[in-house]
């Protein structure tokens, strides 16, 4: 196959219907001359995604490169096998075929359904095909459509499928009269048509596809070996999952490996206005899988299945319980199908009618879960695979930096890095596409700043967390310490924590006086593991409405476990959940939001379908692949929710939270002593124009200050030598001086030494001592 030139030089237009020749395309006689196409010769056309096999014929006389190309014969491809052959038109050594295996797609199947049996229909339908293409050339998988070939539609033939070809499989070759037709297999166009014939890449789900493939592969391949064994196969699984996971992806993929016939079901497609209307569509959808089915593997998938089929019960919703219970009772007289497995996707299972998810109906669900890091990294390169990349671009750290993000999140990631990098190419080389600009780091680190993903968006305590490095916090070293060993090292280093037999820490209380930076060590530390970053206040969790409080508390933490691994940050949990009365009168609402917490975080409160352990969750819905190994089951269950309370009144929170198991580390913020000031000096002073400024002398005058007072200090001195001379460049001691002045010290002696008086080695102990 030799490369001779490129389309994007010829301009392209394709044949009318009633201008075709079978297998032909038009060039002028000269162009034909320049190029030394011989006449006759047969050349293949790659266009998108898709090549054409033509047999070069002059056309009128022109001195523009036009092209007149017929499609009859063609072939389908993906984007990873296109690499390198873009609008590229081949010349094909071609040779007589002596064999070929082909599919007939036929109009009327149900004619020709015993073909096998009678050899003489078998034979009748070979020398019908023989007619139909002889003289065309063919390749491996190439599709010839025969729609506008009289011959064919007289024999009722649609299109064929050309299989394999003996004896050499490397060349074209041209069918003659000699040549043997051996028909593999007939298929009706209606099911030729639900046919995927290309594959799509999909990356990040290995345990998902193996197990659908166990619930799906195996009972439409091997029907016949669960019939002797007595054993019933799955009739229908539910695919659940987050938006964007790519669960109608994964179907499109798994019926394309299992060669299934993919019908699908839309709800606004089948939801209509009057009365029975819907439910005879969802009857006739039912049998035409049940007719296709007849001819081989099919695949009934209904997408969105909680919007046509929700929970029943209510007056005003009997149109939606009308089409639940079509859909259930069409299910139900699928029992003696065979060869027709019916697949539900969902992002929302709680909303399911709950007849629907017995076994005899969908038998089996499984969860498709937010990739994790080395499952983003295979995304990342299959969506990168066809881009120009500049070799800064580290998908290690792109896959980092990209916690929560679905696949439908980063593949709009990459596309808008690539838009970036076509738009400074437009704009610096104004338009010359022949030199454009590779995709950098810096382009998809621009993109990241901007691009929310998906499951962020409309969550209640979601915030956009400000990076803070441990550098940007001055002195506190053994804090610093104290809350890397229990925030960072279990989820930086799992390994460490297995290997010891160390469990978790599940929860950590920072208290101490205000102002001494609780919320900047906790933003550190988020910054630090990456981690997605949820806060939750008072202020926005209490609602006038009754429930509505513990409702949100469910939903931020499904939204957490969902974000895995996530920080969720309980900013002065005094006020949201306080001491509970001794006498047991008067239970208000902050009990109720503290019932609702510690249920959570003990994890009683975690419904079924809001579960994100997905290796757990095979064994729990008895999916067949068990065998996970004990350390597949610790790394899953590492990637869960660390709570991270911060108070300046520990005495007035409820005992039941600070227990180990719930509050497993409370670590004591002391205000900062003069080292540490220095410290927290140097680093607000660091932009600041100073001189003659002794910041060892200003700790010392600046006791009983916390760390955001002398965050204030800095500013007003800055503030005051503005006042003196608007146009000076520097900020001496004396406007220190008069700063002090102005900023008082948010401390005094009285309230340290309350907090010394407090054993903040174990408030929880401490406090049941006194109470017995």
């Amino acid at each position: 196959m030799n490369e001779m030139d490129h389309v994007q030089h010829f301009i392209l237009h394709p044949c009318e219907k009633k201008e075709i020749n079978i297998q032909q395309c038009w060039i002028s006689p000269s162009v034909i001359s320049i190029l030394g196409i011989p006449l006759g010769s047969y050349i293949q056309i790659c266009l998108d995604m898709r090549t054409v096999l033509c047999r070069v014929w002059p056309s009128k006389p022109s001195k523009e490169l036009h092209l007149w190309y017929d499609d009859t014969v063609s072939l389908n491809y993906c984007k990873q096998d296109l690499l390198g052959l873009e609008n590229k038109i081949s010349i094909l050594k071609t040779s007589k075929a002596e064999a070929v295996n082909v599919t007939v797609v036929l109009k009327d199947w149900s004619r020709f359904e015993n073909w096998k049996d009678v050899p003489g229909v078998q034979r009748r339908l070979q020398n019908n095909c023989l007619k139909c293409l002889r003289g065309l050339c063919v390749l491996p998988q190439c599709s010839v459509s025969l729609k506008t070939s009289s011959l064919a539609q007289a024999y009722g033939i649609c299109s064929v499928v050309v299989n394999a070809k003996t004896p050499d499989t490397s060349q074209a070759v041209v069918i003659h009269e000699g040549t043997e037709i051996n028909i593999n297999k007939i298929e009706s166009e209606e099911r030729h048509n639900l046919l995927i014939h290309h594959k799509q890449p999909i990356g990040g789900t290995k345990l998902v596809i193996e197990a659908l493939k166990d619930l799906i592969q195996l009972p439409l391949e091997h029907a016949d070996a669960f019939k002797y064994l007595g054993v019933p196969h799955p009739r229908g699984v539910l695919l659940r999952g987050p938006p964007g996971c790519g669960k109608t992806t994964i179907i499109k993929h798994i019926s394309q490996i299992c060669g299934a016939a993919l019908v699908v079901i839309n709800g606004p497609e089948v939801l209509g206005p009057h009365p029975g209307e819907s439910e005879e569509k969802i009857q006739k959808i039912f049998q035409q899988a049940v007719r296709l089915s007849k001819e081989g593997p099919c695949i009934l998938f209904i997408d969105e299945i909680d919007a046509l089929c929700p929970r029943r019960g209510k007056a005003a919703q009997a149109h939606s319980s009308r089409v639940t219970s079509a859909v259930m009772l069409s299910m139900d007289c699928l029992q003696q199908t065979e060869g027709l497995v019916v697949i539900g996707a969902t992002n929302r299972p709680s909303a399911l009618d709950p007849a629907l998810r017995r076994p005899g109906r969908f038998d089996r669900e499984v969860l498709m879960n937010v990739p994790d890091r080395p499952q983003r990294k295979d995304i990342l390169e299959i969506h990168c695979a066809n881009m120009l990349l500049d070799e800064t671009v580290d998908m290690d750290r792109l896959a980092a930096l990209t916690n929560g993000y679905v696949g439908a999140d980063l593949a709009s990631l990459c596309s808008e890095a690539a838009y970036l990098a076509m738009e400074e190419t437009v704009s610096s080389l104004l338009g010359d596409l022949s030199q454009v600009c590779p995709v950098t780091m810096s382009h998809f680190l621009t993109v990241f700043k901007t691009l929310r993903p998906s499951l962020q968006k409309d969550a209640v305590g979601l915030v956009s967390l400000q990076p803070v490095a441990w550098t940007d916090i001055g002195g506190l070293d053994d804090v610093k310490i104290k809350i890397k060993q229990a925030v960072e090292w279990p989820m930086l280093h799992p390994e460490a924590f297995r290997r010891m037999g160390l469990p978790r820490t599940k929860g950590v209380l920072l208290y101490g006086p205000p102002g001494c930076c609780k919320t900047t060590l906790v933003r550190a530390a988020a910054t630090a593991i990456r981690s997605s970053f949820v806060a939750l206040s008072g202020a926005q969790l209490y609602s006038p409405f009754v429930g509505d409080s513990e409702r949100m508390i469910a939903e931020v933490f499904q939204k957490a476990r969902a974000l895995s691994p996530s920080i969720l940050f309980l900013d002065e949990i005094d006020s949201i959940v306080g001491k509970r009365s001794e006498s047991g009168s008067h239970r208000g609402v902050q009990e109720r939001v503290l019932s609702a917490l510690l249920n959570e975080m003990d994890g009683i409160g975690i419904r079924l379908d809001d579960k994100t352990d997905s290796v757990r969750e095979r064994e729990l819905e008895g999916s067949s692949h068990t065998k996970t190994s004990t350390q597949e089951l610790h790394t899953v269950d590492e990637n869960k929710v660390l709570v991270v309370a911060a108070t300046n009144r520990p005495d007035l929170v409820d005992d039941a939270i600070l227990r180990p198991g719930r509050i497993d580390r409370i670590i004591y913020i002391p205000p900062p002593d003069q080292q540490t000031r220095m410290e927290i000096l140097k680093v607000h002073t660091k932009k600041m124009p100073v001189e003659d400024v002794n910041l060892e002398d200003l700790a010392k005058d600046t006791e009983f200050y916390t760390g955001a007072d002398l965050e204030n200090l800095c500013k007003e001195a800055g503030m005051c030598a503005l006042s003196e001379n608007f146009d000076t460049s520097s900020v001496n001691s004396r406007h220190f001086q008069k700063a002090l002045h102005i900023v008082k010290p948010s401390l005094n002696s009285e309230l340290v030494e309350k907090y010394k008086s407090l054993d903040h080695s174990n408030i929880y102990f401490n406090k049941i001592d006194k109470i017995s």
